[in-house]
């Protein structure tokens, strides 16, 4: 692929050099921030070699490329045209802020946890090692690989030590949000290191039974010393509170104690914000979340599974699943499992079985069937969108809505045989990493589920009232997400 002439194309089909204000790139696509939304050509850009799609969405236009090219593309596009470089989060600021707070408050979340979730990854692929080590049975085996091995043993031991990421969750969300709205992120630190400080009772504790805990009392004012282990939405809202507190204190405390007052102020308000007021407020927002999640999967069984799966990837399009990131990395910091992470994979796994159906009815040798096929292959690693935007919705939404029909038959599956994991981040090949090596060979199952259900339902509609794999016999059939 020459990317420089690809690059060039682009620029002629998005109006020209002077219609472009600013450009990005993601995992898969080449983001471009325009002037006038009326001046690209989306059938011309799609015809660029290397193209698989091209859509307009959160106030971009999104020419996907796939993992791996688009940033040879990005990188020429750059060079080629010198243009403003805009970071992800500030293209879909001036969007979000368009749409309103809810969408707002979405944007904040994805903000936040982005620039942690390696943390989350890495600690998540260790205590998988660690949990392969110490599985009973495993292999046909009588007890564990560490039971017949001391050097195994004392690295499951160390394992355990340093996938610290879920025990100090709130440090590593205080750091982020801080920082996300504006404050001094080091003082978020001390503030998560307090909220998991190991001289206030564990909350679980707690929980079970509050009449253990102890109190500060200040007059009429009774506070529980309570820990916030999992505490992603207290952590959030102090760090809000936290950052207007610090910019207040730097306004009105003079220039030259500044150095002292500020960070001292900041604390204490931070912290006793934390203990009354956003503490118990951000875990009564968990609670009700995660009680939403547990009625569609736990209290209504395989139905609610099915339908949890089944719309995960329509939030995805939307841009509302952001918020589930925090309820998964609670559910891992506070039970030490993950039930969510099967469901992501179910869900993602069938849009890669909705875009190998559409490879199977293309014609042979076509630029779509290529596109398919590339399309799938990120599915396999936990990334959706070539396929949902690529394939499944290029024509018709007829193959995205089988392919959310395979995720809820998935994932009622492993809510069936109770599949979990033992982290968050990792999907498709990647989450036989993370998942609980018990219920492993039904995670494996619940995904085939997924993929070959798509497949299935799309070569039947195909029979039936044949699928869009043009145009032209998609007209006004396909799916415009510039909401």
């Amino acid at each position: 692929m020459d990317y420089k002439t690809v690059s060039q194309q682009v620029v002629d089909n998005v109006g020209g050099l002077e219609n472009i204000e600013g450009a990005t790139h993601c995992v898969t696509r080449l983001r471009l921030v325009l002037k006038d939304t009326s001046k690209y050509n989306k059938a011309e850009l799609e015809n660029i070699d290397g193209v698989k799609g091209v859509l307009y969405n959160s106030g971009q236009l999104m020419i996907i490329f796939g993992t791996g090219t688009v940033n040879k593309v990005y990188d020429e596009f750059m060079a080629l045209t010198g243009v403003k470089e805009i970071s992800a989060s500030e293209v879909k600021g001036a969007e979000a802020d368009k749409k309103g707070k809810f969408f707002s408050v979405l944007k904040v979340f994805s903000d936040i946890f982005i620039p942690i979730i390696p943390a989350f990854v890495g600690a998540a692929i260790i205590i998988g090692l660690k949990s392969l080590i110490v599985a009973n049975g495993l292999f046909g085996m009588e007890g564990s690989l560490a039971d017949h091995s001391e050097f195994l043993k004392n690295l499951a031991s160390f394992f355990a030590i340093i996938a610290t990421t879920f025990d100090y969750l709130p440090v590593l969300v205080m750091y982020s949000a801080v920082k996300r709205f504006g404050g001094n992120p080091i003082l978020g630190i001390l503030v998560g290191i307090v909220m998991v400080h190991p001289s206030l009772m564990n909350r679980n504790t707690f929980v079970m039974d509050p009449t253990v805990a102890e109190y500060w009392n200040f007059g009429p004012l009774s506070i529980p010393m309570v820990a916030f282990q999992g505490g992603v939405f207290p952590a959030i809202l102090t760090a809000w509170f936290m950052a207007k507190v610090e910019k207040i204190a730097q306004k009105y405390i003079p220039e030259v104690v500044s150095f002292v007052f500020v960070p001292t102020v900041t604390l204490i308000l931070a912290n006793v914000a934390l203990f009354t007021v956003f503490g118990p407020l951000g875990n009564l927002i968990g609670d009700v979340l995660a009680g939403v999640i547990d009625i569609l999967y736990n209290r209504m069984g395989v139905f609610g599974a099915f339908v949890f799966a089944a719309f995960l990837q329509p939030l995805v399009v939307t841009g509302t699943h952001q918020f589930i990131q925090g309820i998964e990395a609670n559910l891992v910091a506070t039970t030490g499992f993950n039930y969510i992470q099967a469901i992501w994979s179910v869900s993602i796994i069938a849009q890669g079985g909705g875009a190998i159906g559409m490879y199977l009815i293309h014609k042979k040798h076509s630029k779509e069937r290529n596109i398919c096929m590339s399309s799938f292959i990120p599915t396999l690693v936990g990334i959706s969108e070539p396929a949902i935007f690529a394939a499944n919705m290029r024509y018709s939404i007829i193959p995205f809505i089988c392919a959310c029909i395979g995720a809820g038959c998935g994932g009622a599956f492993v809510k069936l045989f109770e599949v979990r994991a033992i982290g968050q981040g990792l999907t498709g090949v990647l989450g036989l990493l993370i998942v609980t090596p018990e219920t492993l060979v039904w995670y494996v199952a619940g995904n085939l589920i997924a993929f070959i259900v798509p497949i299935v339902l799309i070569f039947a509609y195909n029979k039936a009232k044949g699928v869009p794999t043009t145009d032209e016999e998609g007209a006004g059939a396909g799916f415009d997400v510039s909401f």
